[in-house]
């Protein structure tokens, strides 16, 4: 009796739930992802050969135009929280807690105390045209804007860090802050050397300053 061969098919698979779980992956990341803080200034950095990494977290960026202003982006909401709130009240800008809250939510920043309030009240150019940069005293430090910020920031981070570790968090993933100097190519040397000054016044020997990566002649392909 000959054998019955059963007849051959090409398997087939279902992707239809596959297919939904994709786009509900996709709709969530839209939904809950945040668009990055539109920067004050825009910095080109000078080229080097070093291959040293940044820090990925717990930065304290300072930012040097070509003009020679100075802008800061301190990381993490809830120091920037303490931070515009002391800030606030040490040169009494009268800000609302609302305002405060622009201020957190917001990127690099740079105004005179004095004008501060009508920085964050403008939006866009306007922002961008109020925002001439924070001013710095190499004369008397008691007087540098600049200086008070950075000691303030430093100050806010490290209050959360030592009560994040109170309640319980591991003490590698609230880090005090890495200074990092980021200055365009065309700065005038003498800003530059305005910011490290007042770093080295205010006792931070330690900070990195951000280039581009070239490739090194000495070494072969």
């Amino acid at each position: 009796m000959p054998k019955h061969k059963p007849k051959r098919s090409s398997p087939s698979l279902d992707m239809t739930a596959m297919c939904d779980v994709a786009f509900l992956l996709l709709t969530f990341f839209i939904l809950t992802a945040k668009a990055k803080p539109q920067e004050t200034v825009t910095v080109d950095t000078p080229s080097s050969i070093s291959e040293a990494k940044l820090p990925e977290v717990g930065t304290l960026t300072i930012l040097v135009s070509k003009e020679g202003n100075v802008y800061l982006d301190p990381a993490g909401a809830p120091a920037r929280r303490a931070l515009i709130a002391t800030m606030n009240t040490q040169y009494n800008m009268g800000l609302s807690t609302a305002e405060q809250n622009k201020f957190v939510n917001m990127g690099s920043f740079g105004a005179p105390s004095g004008d501060f309030k009508r920085m964050l009240s403008a939006e866009g150019p306007e922002r961008a045209k109020m925002s001439t940069g924070i001013p710095i005293d190499t004369v008397d430090i008691n007087k540098s804007e600049l200086a008070s910020w950075l000691h303030q920031a430093r100050l806010a981070q490290f209050n959360y860090k030592k009560e994040a570790i109170s309640e319980g968090k591991n003490p590698d993933e609230v880090k005090e802050y890495a200074i990092v100097v980021k200055a365009d190519k065309d700065t005038p040397f003498s800003a530059i050397e305005k910011v490290i000054n007042t770093l080295t016044d205010i006792n931070l020997n330690k900070f990195n300053l951000i280039t581009s990566q070239e490739g090194d002649p000495n070494k072969s392909e």
